[in-house]
């Protein structure tokens, strides 16, 4: 509340204060009944979004990780037949039965060649097998990409509802090769419905749809025949979010999320209508409530009147506390700085004009709120931990985010103490407003955000330019080979000399634009970080130089065992098989080339190591040699455009590593990076 104190009218002029007062506080009493029905009208909907919210989180998690689950049997599924596909049905089946051993919403596994006809099942294959299989091999022809969500049909072997997951395998021209289908168990599904639906006491409407509409599981069963007409099925809908439909008689709040992998939708309603039975109620109950308290407000003014004739000699020691309540008043209201004073239930009973003006509010407005209003970091069960913190500091000094009137955050300091008054804690806070200096560091973010941008345009344009310079250097390279074939009889040796520098230079220039290009690239592929298997990586490597190596006579040291990190396959095989050649181009030629691999896992990283017996490297190119285009040797010694370790350094960046290197001349170099390791299944 403000500082104030209400003294008594004089006899003369009272009764029609008394009966303004009076009817100032029925106003007020009918007022704050409206408040409270709106407030609890909106803490209605606004509890049922959260929960609808937290439920289709929970759903969407668990659907999500089912069907992950699902698609990881059918990948590996997919790279058996791609690798073992001439195996005996029987032996197929046993490993299908394996793969989905585990994963409960598998009601059966099929696997479909080129023309639709079936290899192998998880049960004996019949005719219906051939039908479902042809029925699988025309819903997914034409379509490129991986995976397809089919519609609900009947199992061929049973006849129970499933839902066809399939993957597709596509040879090199990009044509179906084969397909390997999941039978997903609707009613698998539907359990995990009514699991979440007996835990609720809300009558909810849980649907998984394809993005097309058509619903795959719902329950309760026929709720809605069709899902394409919803709003959260348009086209322009948000993958996830929140909406008030009213399209529907009743009304619907329904929260929404996507499974984008693999185009399915999951939706959880309720009508509105059903959830304001409870709030009707109690507004009845309200009013009633105020029109009792309009009575008791009555009364009380009845018998404020009978008081009016007190004695006159309080009048001058009221006047002289009032005159001292105003000069206090006056400091506060003439301070910047935010002033609040709260009880020891966290309700505010003093904000000055500055906290009013900040925060948004009308004069006075801010009184009986509470701090779990204005500050959204603490929430009304959290209030007595933090007078309890209090009470052990005495003091104490934080940032933090008030919401103003319309909703908008604010960044404030606030220094806080409790004082007792009463016998009762109370606190006091001076907030200082630091929009401006949180502003300035959105700024500065803001403009890294635009320099980031712009290197990622530097590096699409140097692709694009390099990509349009080899097309010149061809015809160069083509015409100088014409003119020596051609004149090459009629030259003197000097001319012929010039003919080959000018060859090679574009020979050069080719595979520096070629090395650029390979540069820019680096982590434009678009394709996502996944678990990588170092182990794979490195056999792939030792494969793609297994002629190098043989020739070079080199020895290549593997550790045994490598765990899996966080990265691009391809972009770990690149940056390997680089160190790795380096260790054999730049070999020395006294000894046969010896290079080991060797990992590290230390503090939730993974530090890999490269190291070779070559030349080695003086230890004031440390850093030179990271850059694009800096060579320490000549061509007539190393061939090379001094990119390759750039490359390296990018794709190590990528991944949220370092690179570095430790090396002693003439006895080899060790190169030294660290990568993120996979998170755990």
């Amino acid at each position: 509340m403000r500082f104030s104190w209400i003294s008594w009218p004089h006899p003369s002029t009272s009764v029609r204060s008394v009966i303004a007062l009076g009817a100032l506080l029925m106003v007020v009493v009918l007022g704050m009944t409206g408040y409270e029905i709106w407030r609890q009208y909106n803490s209605t909907i606004t509890l049922a979004e959260r929960n609808l919210n937290v439920l289709a989180d929970v759903l969407v998690g668990e659907i999500g990780r089912t069907i992950s689950g699902v698609d990881s049997v059918v990948e590996q599924s997919v790279l058996d037949l791609s690798t073992e596909g001439n195996r005996p049905p029987e032996q197929i089946r046993r490993t299908l039965r394996d793969r989905a051993t585990g994963v409960p919403a598998i009601f059966g596994l099929l696997l479909i060649d080129a023309q639709g006809l079936p290899i192998a099942s998880l049960h004996s294959l019949s005719p219906r097998h051939h039908a479902f299989a042809q029925s699988i091999r025309a819903s997914v022809a034409g379509q490129n990409l991986p995976i397809h969500v089919g519609t609900v049909t009947a199992a061929p072997f049973d006849g129970t509802p499933i839902i066809p997951f399939s993957r597709l395998r596509h040879d090199a021209a990009g044509n179906i090769a084969g397909i390997t289908v999941a039978a997903m168990s609707v009613q698998y599904f539907q359990e995990i419905f009514l699991q979440v639906k007996s835990k609720t006491v809300t009558t909810l409407t849980l649907t998984l749809a394809r993005q097309d509409g058509a619903i795959l599981v719902q329950t309760p069963e026929g709720a809605t025949t069709k899902m394409s007409g919803m709003t959260e099925f348009r086209p322009d809908s948000r993958d996830n979010g929140l909406i008030h439909d009213d399209d529907t008689s009743a009304g619907r709040i329904v929260a929404f999320r996507t499974l984008r992998p693999y185009g399915l939708k999951l939706s959880v309603a309720v009508n509105a209508a059903d959830l304001l039975n409870l709030w009707r109620s109690n507004a009845l109950r309200l009013l009633l409530a105020a029109l009792v308290a309009a009575l008791v407000v009555a009364a009380l003014i009845w018998a404020i009147l009978r008081r009016l004739a007190l004695d006159e000699a309080q009048r001058a020691n009221l006047r002289s506390i009032d005159n001292q309540r105003r000069m206090a008043q006056f400091s506060l209201d003439a301070g910047a700085d935010m002033v609040v004073w709260t009880n020891d239930k966290g309700s505010i009973i003093y904000a000055n004009p500055a906290a009013h003006q900040a925060l948004g509010y009308a004069p006075g407005t801010l009184f009986n709120r509470s701090i779990p209003d204005i500050d959204p970091s603490v929430p009304p069960a959290a209030w007595e931990g933090r007078l309890d913190d209090l009470r052990r500091a005495g003091t104490l000094r934080f940032e933090t985010s008030l919401r103003t009137l319309s909703g908008k955050l604010i960044s404030v300091e606030v220094s806080i103490a409790l004082l007792q008054a009463d016998g009762r804690d109370h606190t006091c806070a001076v907030i200082r407003d630091i929009g401006a200096h949180k502003q300035s560091e959105a700024i500065l973010a803001e403009r890294t955000k635009r320099l980031e941008a712009s290197n990622a345009e530097l590096e699409q344009f140097a692709y694009v330019a390099s990509h349009d310079l080899r097309e010149p250097l061809r015809m160069v390279n083509s015409f100088v080979a014409l003119l020596a074939r051609r004149f090459g009889d009629q030259m003197d040796p000097e001319a012929r000399e010039y003919v080959e520098f000018a060859r090679e230079g574009a020979l050069r220039m080719d595979r520096l634009i070629l090395d650029l290009l390979e540069y820019s690239r680096v982590g434009s592929t678009g394709r996502p970080m996944a678990a990588v298997d170092l182990g794979t990586v490195l056999n792939d490597v030792r494969q793609t130089l297994a002629l190098t190596l043989n020739e070079a006579g080199a020895e290549l040291i593997l550790p045994a065992s490598l765990p899996k990190v966080w990265g691009d396959f391809d972009e770990l095989a690149r940056l390997l098989g680089n160190l790795i050649g380096n260790g054999l181009k730049y070999r020395h030629s006294d000894r046969l080339p010896r290079i080991e691999v060797e990992c590290l896992t230390q503090d939730g990283q993974i530090t890999l190591s490269v190291r070779d017996n070559g030349i080695g490297i003086a230890p004031q190119y440390f850093d030179r040699i990271f850059r694009i285009f800096q060579r320490l040797h000549g061509r007539d010694r190393y061939d090379g455009t001094g990119i390759g370790l750039a490359i390296c350094k990018k794709i190590v960046e990528r991944h949220g590593g370092r690179i570095w290197v430790s090396s002693t001349p003439d006895q080899g170099s060790t190169f030294f990076f660290t990568l993120k390791p996979a998170p755990a299944a």
